[in-house]
């Protein structure tokens, strides 16, 4: 609503100030998109109204084609135009259904309309009538561009979202759509366009005999996409349950909310570790070399801001007690903490300080013991050692760590002539994991923890393989990264670019920074098309 909401919020008052003042056959039509601060009162006074596409391929497809008339089919001579229609038509219910995959759909959300059809359409019209006035062929990267880059693309604020619109474009409206033989999913016989015809009720009742149950993999997807897409309607339906619940306990004898919490709280305080002190970070740091070093650094920082989080967690549960105990009054934000930990989830105020912003709020059993974990890692680093074996899921700013790296493997390399901005990461997948690692790489860095959603990788074969059925999420070996000044060749070898995240959402809250953290590459047998419309990534953490 932006800077409409005031008037808006003043709508459910107009009559009570001013009676009498709207007539009865007064009629208020306002269109908007979700936001928190619409007023409750006004949806109830109001008569809703939703356009939202179809749920399922075929309905998507019946309603565009229930949209276009035999004028529309009629509007181009070249029989080409029918085939790209449908293509073009096909493509436009895919993104619009594969949205209901969450993540593994698009990063972020897009409201892909009606209108951006039309556009298109509009668009391919005028194309292929010019194109036919000068008898040229269709030029197919012009359609494509025009399409994915320029229509439907201009609302796609993600690289990695643009690139997998991109690849369905590349897939499907290219020259080899117009074949008889052109299927939209290599070896399924179902989805195909059908042969070209001058009534649109021919295309109609085609349609019609589509699936009403889609198969991922008519989206490029794997079948455990549609597992993702089961799992996170249960987990939706059941935090609403917990969300609509009673917050007061009843009778019974059990123990109430408050000493549930207060046994939670001293279970924390008890795993709680101790504050950094800046003398000894100072010295433990000096003893690895002192802040010259771009990794010393990284690890100054990450401890200062592990401290941040020590202090948060110590003074909302030493707070809580005192709360509990009636000793001081229980605020707003300590109510919430204590209704948090009640449900096992984590206090807002600990996930503002936390190393990633979720949707829903982590298990806090799960978070406790993730901060636990980072906090081992950089004590022992700070003071046994450079570790052998980096876990990046334990940084709060995984990026500017593996910056760090490549810096200092270009400093290394000073005498070469390298530059730090010339310098672009090398990746290598070993074979073993992160127990068989006996020391440390001559440069760059060794890291674990990261997992392929989408994916899994094959030691035999070197590369990515297809998951395994019902696992979703796969472990990767450790993984070397260095850095190199010199300018790579491109071989014959295949590489998929795989962005790395923080947890599966991806996006969280709409944007790409707040949980990306790099890309690497990795090394594939098949198209690297193949792995981007399944939305092959890695991830840092998968809980």
């Amino acid at each position: 609503m932006g800077e409409c909401t005031e008037w808006v919020l003043s709508l459910p008052k107009m009559e009570e100030t001013t009676p009498g003042s709207v007539l009865p056959s007064f009629r208020l039509w306002i269109t908007a998109e979700p936001h928190p601060e619409f007023p409750i009162g006004l949806l109830q006074l109001s008569i809703k109204f939703t356009n939202e596409a179809p749920a399922g391929i075929m309905l998507g497809v019946r309603n565009t084609y229930a949209w276009l008339n035999q004028d529309v089919l009629d509007s181009v001579t070249d029989p080409k135009w029918k085939t790209m229609l449908f293509a073009l038509a096909f493509m436009h219910t895919i993104v619009q259904e594969r949205r209901k995959f969450g993540p593994l759909g698009f990063n972020i959300l897009y409201e892909f309309s009606q209108a951006d059809l039309s556009a298109c359409v509009t668009y391919m019209q005028t194309h292929l009538n010019l194109m036919e006035s000068k008898k040229r062929p269709v030029d197919w990267i012009t359609v494509n561009y025009m399409v994915c880059d320029v229509q439907y693309g201009g609302k796609i604020t993600d690289a990695y979202d643009l690139r997998l619109f991109n690849t369905y474009g590349k897939s499907w409206l290219v020259e080899k759509c117009l074949s008889t033989d052109f299927k939209f999913v290599a070896g399924n016989d179902t989805y195909y366009i059908p042969p070209v015809n001058q009534d649109i009720e021919v295309y109609r009742k085609y349609i019609e005999q589509l699936p009403l149950v889609d198969d991922p993999e008519v989206f490029g997807l794997h079948a455990n996409a549609d597992l993702a897409y089961r799992t996170a309607q249960t987990k939706t339906t059941l935090n609403t349950i917990l969300d609509i619940q009673p917050k007061e306990g009843g009778g019974g004898g059990g123990l109430t909310r408050e000493e549930i919490v207060l046994g939670i709280v001293k279970d924390l305080q008890s795993k709680l570790p101790p504050d950094y002190n800046p003398e000894a970070t100072r010295v433990g740091i000096k003893a690895l070399g002192g802040l010259g070093k771009p990794l010393n650094i990284c690890l100054k920082q990450e401890i200062d801001r592990m401290q941040m989080v020590i202090k948060s967690l110590r003074t909302i549960l030493s707070s809580l007690v005192l709360a509990i105990a009636g000793t001081i009054v229980m605020s707003p934000e300590l109510a919430g903490a204590l209704d948090s930990l009640f449900d096992a989830k984590v206090p807002e105020p600990w996930a503002k300080v936390g190393p990633v912003a979720l949707p829903v709020q982590p298990n806090i059993g799960v978070w406790f013991a993730n901060m636990s974990g980072r906090v081992d890692q950089l004590t022992s680093w700070m003071k046994e050692g450079r570790p052998k074996c980096f876990w990046l899921t334990g940084f709060f700013n995984p990026s500017g760590f593996l910056t760090a790296s490549r810096q200092e493997v270009c400093r290394a390399h000073t005498k070469d002539g390298w530059a730090l901005d010339d310098c672009v990461n090398t990746f290598d997948v070993l074979k073993q994991e992160r127990d068989d690692i006996k020391a440390g790489p001559p440069e760059g860095i060794y890291i674990y923890g990261l997992y392929l959603d989408g994916a899994r990788w094959d030691k035999s074969k070197n590369c990515l393989v297809d998951s395994e059925p019902k696992v979703r999420f796969a472990g990767l070996p450790v993984l070397h990264i260095s850095a190199t000044g010199e300018k790579i060749k491109g071989g014959k070898e295949i590489k998929y670019v795989c962005p790395v995240y923080k947890c599966p959402a991806r996006c969280a809250h709409g944007t790409q920074d707040k949980n990306f953290i790099s890309d690497v590459h990795l090394r594939s047998e098949q198209a690297a098309s193949k792995w981007t419309l399944r939305a092959c990534c890695l991830l840092t953490t998968i809980d």
